[in-house]
């Protein structure tokens, strides 16, 4: 995706030139009643089948249409009439929302009501903003359609079409509007001129073709177009869905490493632009530092101050236009600004912290790099804005220290996780801009520990505490997370997810919270539960698991195969610490194996007990050391982890003393 600001003249001349729209947005295409009669039988597609999918991407106007049309095949067909846009709200809206539904006998219901702003939740902590709406009146049989427009400011944007979907596809149909045609080109804010559209086929059929028509638009139609097949952990979806991305450059585009030399120029001038040889910025240092300071000291000092400035990139709550307004003025802003205002986005608040460590005579050089919680950074893609964050790189003592100041609550030599093993390009200390790849994460830099301490009684039941702390990216995660919600939202967070951990019908309440605002300590939190059937009866014995947090007793690999790689998005450390005091009137019959630390190139795992009276402690330790498996690997990965689950699932048992 390019964004590169375009001239008003050019805009002009652009949409005066402009083809016209695909399809009006008050029309809908005929209904096929040979797709009204179409069953599941028929049809062999699963509970949902896409009979029309469609895009135009127009430059000219800086829009982007879609148009989905659907047929429900059964009863769990029905959940596709939950419709959810995603989009991202820092430079982006939504329009002209039109939606229907097409009973099997030809009855139209339109879609009356209103979409509403959510914030999807995935794996993580990864959010990301989505318009929600509900068609209505669908049943089996039904056809379901809804329409939108995506819109933007005065940036250029070439599309990147992601052609599978997790429905089979009958037909699909994408086309690109370019700004620039035959004969004619722009010239961005940079003086760069871009005078033709690269395109890039990825996992498409052999012999896909996209043609050139009328007003040099670019088409793609397909047929059939197979579904996605979702894996859990797996590498995220834009990486491995049928896809076209498209590019607006000149010759340089087909030479990928002068590419890449070309843009790591101009990107160190704004980088320097931006901070300038500013006597604010000089001032700051001299307000956080001293001259007795240590280099270290200084690396530390300057770090905590930036990380208190106002992080414009994470309080904006839920994206508008008038927001990616606000954003457009980046490019104008300045450190002088940042420190005047004390507010900043998150690649502001990198340079200025790159700036602030140089005016302290710090050998200090920044780095901007590829979130991979999207998509990875791929060096023969002449696309910049593959890059999307900064961070900086302090050099002492002979060694390298990277840090993150654009992401709030990020500890000091800590990176999120989305920029740890990616690549980018950086300074290196002869003043040139390379390649290269930042540091693997460490499974001790994501620890979670939790206690639990439950009283269990004679009926099976169980009351108790459980307290948790979570150290490292597992802290910042939270923390994160808390930045979009209020105090009771991040309580009814906190009390969510450990009732999802316990057994089914548990009831939580959260007693205290601490930590939220100092990223160098551990976040804390104490819970009160109560499990109405922890333990079950058989005859007069109690079988008791002994693990109580049972999510983590969880095989998520189940299938005997593996299509995909295997990816978590970071390396953790659990350690879990379950108190049992168990009645009086029983006595232990059987306490369940130990199992002593195993260590692989990957993992840790152990676990132990121990009986003082009539209380038992087990303890856990589990470390999860990769991040990236390969099919090859998965038949060993899924043992290990059937291994730890045959492990999680021993059971306690309790005798009555009366037997």
């Amino acid at each position: 995706m390019l964004r590169a600001k375009f001239s008003f003249l050019v805009l002009l001349f652009a949409v005066l030139g402009s083809s016209h729209r695909l399809f009006a947005l008050d029309d809908w295409l005929p209904i096929n009643p040979e797709e009204l009669k179409m069953t599941a039988d028929s049809a062999h597609q699963g509970d949902a089948i896409i009979l029309y999918h469609e895009e135009t991407a127009d430059d000219m106007t800086r829009h982007r249409y879609v148009y989905m049309r659907l047929k429900v095949l059964t009863d769990k067909g029905k959940r596709y009439g939950d419709v959810e846009i995603p989009y991202d709200g820092s430079f982006q809206g939504i329009s002209d929302l039109r939606g229907r539904t097409i009973a099997p006998d030809g009855t139209i219901t339109p879609f009356a009501g209103k979409a509403f702003n959510k914030t999807v939740v995935k794996a993580h902590g990864i959010k990301y903003l989505a318009k929600s709406f509900t068609l209505p009146n669908i049943q089996v049989g039904s056809i379901i359609e809804w329409k939108y427009t995506a819109f933007w400011d005065d940036y250029l944007i070439a599309p990147r079409w992601v052609v599978q979907e997790s429905l089979f596809q009958k037909k699909a149909r994408f086309t690109f509007v370019p700004m620039i045609k035959s004969g004619h080109y722009v010239v961005d804010s940079r003086g760069d001129i871009k005078d033709r559209v690269f395109q890039m086929m990825i996992g498409l059929p052999e012999k896909t073709e996209i043609k050139t028509v009328a007003n040099d638009r670019l088409e793609l139609e397909l047929h059939d177009i197979p579904p996605f097949e979702e894996e859990e952990f797996a590498p995220p979806a834009g990486m491995l869905k049928w896809r076209v991305n498209f590019y607006y450059g000149a010759g340089n585009l087909n030479k990928p490493e002068e590419f890449w030399k070309h843009e790591g120029k101009y990107w160190i001038k704004d980088v320097e632009a931006f901070t300038g040889h500013s006597s604010a910025v000089a001032a700051a240092v001299n307000q956080v530092t001293t001259p007795s300071d240590t280099p270290e000291q200084k690396a530390r000092k300057i770090y905590a101050y930036v990380q208190k400035i106002n992080n414009l990139s994470f309080a904006l709550r839920e994206g508008s236009l008038e927001e990616f307004n606000a954003g457009n003025n980046k490019a104008k802003r300045t450190a002088d600004d940042v420190l005047r205002n004390n507010g900043g986005f998150r690649t502001e608040l990198a340079r200025l912290y790159w700036g602030m460590a140089r005016a302290a005579n710090l050998p200090v050089y920044i780095m901007r790099v590829a979130d991979r919680d999207e998509y990875f950074f791929n060096s023969t893609i002449p696309n910049a804005d593959q890059l999307t964050s900064e961070i900086v790189i302090v050099a002492l003592d002979g060694k390298e220290v990277f840090l993150d100041p654009g992401t709030p609550f990020c500890p000091y030599g800590h990176l999120a996780w989305q920029h740890n093993s990616t690549k980018g390009m950086r300074q290196v200390p002869d003043g040139n801009i390379l390649l290269a790849i930042t540091p693997p994460a460490n499974y001790k830099d994501a620890v979670s520990k939790r206690v639990g301490q439950i009283t269990l009684n004679a009926d099976g039941s169980a009351k108790g505490t459980v307290a948790i702390a979570w150290a490292g990216e597992e802290a910042m995660v939270h923390r994160l997370n808390a930045m979009k919600t209020d105090e009771a939202g991040r309580k009814k967070e906190l009390e969510e997810e450990l009732q999802a951990a316990l057994p089914q019908g548990s009831t939580v309440h959260m007693d205290a919270a601490t930590g939220w605002e100092d990223a160098e300590t551990q976040l804390k939190a104490n819970f009160t539960i109560e499990m109405s059937s922890y333990a079950s009866n058989a005859g007069k014995r109690l079988l008791v698991p002994t693990n109580m947090f049972q999510t983590r007793s969880r095989q998520p690999f189940t299938h005997g195969e593996r299509k995909q790689p295997i990816y978590f998005n970071y390396p953790y450390y659990e350690m879990d610490d379950t108190q049992i005091t168990f009645p009086a009137a029983y006595h232990m019959e059987s306490l369940g194996q130990d199992v002593p630390p195993v260590k692989t190139d990957y993992s840790i795992y152990r676990v132990k007990h121990s009986v003082t009276g009539n209380t038992v402690t087990i303890s856990r330790d589990f470390a999860m050391a990769g991040i990236g498996f390969q099919q090859k690997d998965y038949p060993e990965l899924r043992k290990f982890y059937n291994d730890v689950s045959s492990h999680d699932s021993e059971q306690l048992v309790l005798s009555s003393a009366a037997q």
